[in-house]
């Protein structure tokens, strides 16, 4: 089998929940260029399906990803366009799930390495098994990690403990990413699948619009772009959604709502 038919991606779909597979096991599920193009296009069909609630994204195997493909780097961090102009495929595959409207997930287990933590935390939420090995190994290879990433991490852990990683390279344990907040929720590998499960079924019962609007006010948030004018058009809609009148409906009648996500 030949490179190009090992690293790859799959995309399937059951009920509302779509799950992205990395499947390059020849490298651990790092990332080639197609991969990431692949990603891309992937998250940028999902997030207009109707009945795609919440998306997974996880690595084929015993792994989740072990960051960017060493021998595919360049086409990755640094390819170029028709007209000479440098284009990051790993900052707009970020970018693309960040962005994207739907709840995403990523399970994490195996080795977890180099950008594989960026992919992850590009998610919503970031379910790890115990099992996980975490490192962020730019400096060893004389790569400066992404900006996203950079950025993130800092967030997530604090500069000083982000120095530490990023200039260490260093593998920590999962307690201690799990202390630092690297990942939302660390549980234990045979109780993974369960606790996935029983999360897009949380996410399923609740109203589309809440989540997706949510989204969008934390996004903003993070970016300093939350202005005044955006908040007021959303509260205004906020009062008129069709989910909210369904929820409260639901409520007083005791039942399950019946979200169609027309306020989406």
């Amino acid at each position: 089998m030949g490179k190009d038919q090992e690293a790859q991606v799959g995309v399937s779909i059951s009920g509302s929940v779509a799950t992205v597979l990395l499947d390059n096991p020849r490298q651990f599920n790092a990332l080639t260029k197609d991969m990431c193009l692949h990603l891309v296009g992937a998250f940028a069909g999902l997030a207009t399906n109707e009945t795609v609630r919440t998306i997974v994204v996880r690595g084929a195997g015993a792994n989740f990803c072990a960051g960017i493909a060493i021998d595919d780097m360049d086409q990755v961090l640094f390819d170029r366009d028709s007209a000479g102009e440098l284009i990051n495929h790993f900052d707009l595959l970020d970018k693309t799930i960040s962005s994207c409207a739907k709840t995403t997930i990523a399970v994490v287990e195996g080795n977890c390495f180099g950008g594989a933590w960026q992919l992850a935390s590009a998610c919503d939420i970031q379910l790890a098994s115990d099992d996980v090995r975490i490192a962020i190994t730019p400096a060893k290879i004389g790569l400066v990690f992404p900006r996203p990433g950079i950025e993130r991490l800092v967030r997530t852990v604090g500069e000083h403990r982000a120095k530490y990683l990023l200039f260490s390279g260093v593998k920590i344990s999962i307690a201690e990413a799990e202390r630092w907040g690297m990942f939302t929720k660390v549980v234990g590998s045979g109780q993974l699948e369960a606790e996935v499960a029983a999360l897009v079924q949380q996410v399923a019962a609740n109203s589309p619009y809440s989540i997706a609007r949510t989204k969008e006010a934390i996004n903003l948030l993070s970016q300093g772009e939350a202005t005044e004018s955006w908040w007021e058009a959303m509260w205004e809609e906020n009062g008129e959604n069709a989910d909210l009148a369904e929820g409260r409906s639901a409520f007083l009648e005791r039942r399950a709502p019946n979200y169609g996500g027309a306020g989406e």
